[in-house]
């Protein structure tokens, strides 16, 4: 049954009212490289408004082959192009595609595999995807990792991220975080430069189970599948033998017959003629006899194969850990944590200091027993916030973070402080930030706001048009954006405007995606979905789902894009795959992080909470997340980028809601599929 905020009139009584849904499940270099063109754009303004919304969804687009010419006589047919794009642009262009059929592989497969095939290292991505999100069969991680290892070893930092990812967590190759950092670090364009790989970290006890979990998934699904196709087999070879017995029944009355008749017979020709038939069918009866004999046994080893694989069904079901027991997590706000080429990773501290102070926050859903840092126990606050202070030691010191759950569940982080010396060293404030940033360039900034409160089929919702509406004000007065704001908005018009925006912007742009008002979340698929105004309860018709959201930013030619919903998204990967700016750097390493981090594609998502309703109030005439996020837009001071957002955000917007009895926890990760290359959203204060 699919869950949604505000559907009983009593909880409201009692709660403040919650919007929507939020799911993060743990969920790649350059794009398709299928920026509209001038000749689309005109076509797609001629007949905007007498198209479906269904013409304006991502489909992988199989366009003709152009008729060129060599010479002054050689006309010759080039390869058909392969591209990511909508159903509109693709059958203005007289593309193929194929329609409603996303979960059959194959499809998408048709359009890639050739180029693949190739040595193309965009359509080896892309195949790797597809075996990876499996569309409609268990994921085949094992495939994508080779896919993944051909475009990853030509420079292709999209398959760099994925093929990182399947390492980190141990998908389809033996789990290596340090090999699977070491490709976000080639994907984000730092790799053999003067900077480190900052990454943001997150361990997850429940990763292994939940990792566990959905490999076993995978073995079921494959098992019940076979299970299905031996009983497939079984009816059939059970209806042949009962074929066959009725055919050698007959047989043998025919023989009984002809016996008769050799013993009534006279005649020689005659008999000579019953003999040569008689004999023609014992050898049809000792035909059948042998076959009736080999289906019993293809039957009996059918038998006892559907019967093993159902016991190995029914034992691994049992194993499957239920998913409201999710194990304790661990997240380390501050320091920045630099993965290194060997050991632990590290962070460096000033010499002479006495203390560093570690920030973060543990998570424990099913109760907190333990948590010690260097085996002294960890103080944290309601939202479990902690700062833990370190002793610094002159050289290298461990430090170790240990968390255990009331179910004896585990998870531990552990990393090194190192101590430098430094003639001159000074922390990095915005101003002086902003002025490190003065040569780089971060092109144009465009922003699609998305506020709904009156929705036709669910209940209304409070601040989510106003939560928009200062967003888009914000972002258009103090950074600069092109923003289009939009309110109640129906399936068609979110996804027109989405098209709309997608053909202003060019590969230098930068795009933000604000989204507030309800959200749905199936629990059988675990798909997030964003919920027009004309959306109807227990009918999807008209819902957005994320992975369809997904499938456009793919599409779009942007440098950067940032989600921020508040509300449903999911398809996010780990947080690892983050680069984080170190503030020990200099000038000139603050510089070239800037420059690199700008250079280097990037798909986020900053969501207002986890897999649990959000509040619609909270913070005055806005939502407690946007009036935290609006809080940080305000105060930045020349620059800020999104993940340094998300810190501040976090623990705000988990202390105001504990405040009112409620448990809320924001997210940041990039969007899995969609072509994050390992960069990052800075936002550019206007000056003046």
């Amino acid at each position: 049954m699919n869950m949604h905020a505000t559907s009983h009139q009593s909880e409201a009584s009692v709660w403040p009212r919650l919007r929507g849904l939020i799911l993060i499940a743990t969920l790649s270099g350059g794009l398709s490289g299928c920026v509209t063109s001038p000749v689309e754009r005109s076509a797609l303004d001629e007949i905007q408004g007498r198209v479906s919304a269904d013409q304006l969804m991502p489909v992988d687009c199989l366009l003709p082959a152009q008729v060129r010419k060599l010479g002054a006589k050689m006309v010759y047919l080039a390869a058909r192009k392969a591209i990511k794009t909508t159903a509109l642009v693709c059958e203005i262009r007289g593309g193929e595609y194929v329609a409603f059929d996303r979960a059959d592989y194959r499809t998408s497969l048709n359009v890639w595999l050739e180029r693949a095939h190739q040595g193309d290292a965009e359509a080896q991505s892309y195949v790797g995807e597809i075996y990876e999100k499996g569309l409609g069969l268990p994921s085949d991680y094992k495939t994508a990792f080779v896919w993944y290892t051909k475009a990853a070893e030509q420079g292709y930092s999209r398959a760099q991220i994925n093929l990182g990812y399947l390492y980190e967590k141990g998908l389809g190759v033996k789990k290596n975080s340090l090999t699977a950092f070491n490709w976000y670090r080639k994907a984000s364009g730092v790799d053999g430069s003067e900077i480190d790989y900052a990454a943001a970290i997150e361990v997850k006890a429940a990763s292994l189970a939940q990792e566990q979990n959905a490999l076993l998934r995978q073995e079921i699904n494959r098992r019940t599948a076979d299970i299905k196709q031996l009983k497939s087999s079984l009816t059939v070879a059970y209806q042949a033998s009962t074929e066959s017995r009725v055919a050698l029944d007959i047989s043998k009355q025919q023989l009984v017959n002809l016996q008769r008749q050799l013993e009534s017979s006279s005649e020689e020709p005659r008999i000579n003629e019953l003999k040569r038939s008689y004999a023609a069918q014992q050898q049809k009866v000792t035909q059948l006899e042998s076959r009736l004999s080999q289906l019993a046994d293809d039957a009996a080893k059918m038998t006892r194969t559907l019967d093993r694989k159902s016991s190995q069904v029914s034992q691994q079901t049992t194993l499957l850990i239920a998913e409201d027991t999710l194990g304790p997590s661990i997240e380390v706000f501050d320091p920045s944590i630099v993965i290194t080429r060997g050991g632990l990773p590290k962070v460096r501290v000033r010499s002479g200091g006495k203390v560093r102070v570690i920030s973060g926050r543990i998570d424990a859903p099913s109760g907190l027993k333990a948590a010690t840092i260097n085996g002294q126990a960890i103080t944290l606050d309601s939202s479990g916030l902690f700062n833990a202070a370190v002793t610094i030691s002159e050289g290298e010191k461990r430090v170790l973070i240990q968390v255990i759950d009331q179910s004896g569940q585990r998870a531990e982080f552990s990393f090194m402080l190192v101590t430098e010396q430094r003639a001159k060293r000074r922390d990095v404030d915005a101003t002086h930030l902003s002025r490190v940033a003065g040569s780089v360039d971060f092109g144009r900034y465009y922003a699609l706001v998305i506020g709904n409160n009156e929705y036709q089929n669910y209940s209304p919702l409070q601040t989510a048009i106003n939560d928009a509406q200062s967003v888009a004000k914000i972002l258009t007065e103090q950074f600069g954006f092109d923003t289009r704001f939009i309110r109640n908005a129906d399936r068609y018009t979110i996804l027109s405007a989405l098209n709309e925006v997608k053909g202003k912007l060019t590969e230098k742009d930068n795009l933000l995606i604000y989204y507030a008002g309800h959200g749905e979340r199936d629990v059988t698929t675990l798909q997030g979905y964003w919920l027009p105004v004309d959306a109807e309860q227990e009918n999807s018709a008209n819902w957005i789902s994320n992975s369809a959201i997904s499938d456009l930013l793919n599409t779009m030619p942007a440098k950067h894009i940032l989600v921020v919903a508040d509300s449903c998204y999911s398809g996010s990967m780990t947080r690892s795959s983050v680069a984080r700016m170190d503030i020990q750097l200099d000038d000139k390493q603050q510089e070239k992080w800037l420059k690199v981090m700008a250079k280097t594609a990037s798909r986020t998502v900053l969501t207002s909470g986890g897999i649990a309703p959000v509040l619609d109030s909270g913070g005055g005439a806005n939502s407690v997340f946007a009036r935290a996020f609006l809080d940080q837009l305000e105060d930045a001071n020349g620059l800020i980028d999104a993940y340094k957002i998300y810190l501040n955000v976090s623990p705000q917007v988990q202390k105001n809601a504990a405040s009112i009895g409620f448990k809320q926890s924001p997210t940041y990760a990039p969007i899995k599929f969609t072509g994050h290359s390992g960069g990052e959203f800075i936002f550019v204060k206007s000056s003046g």
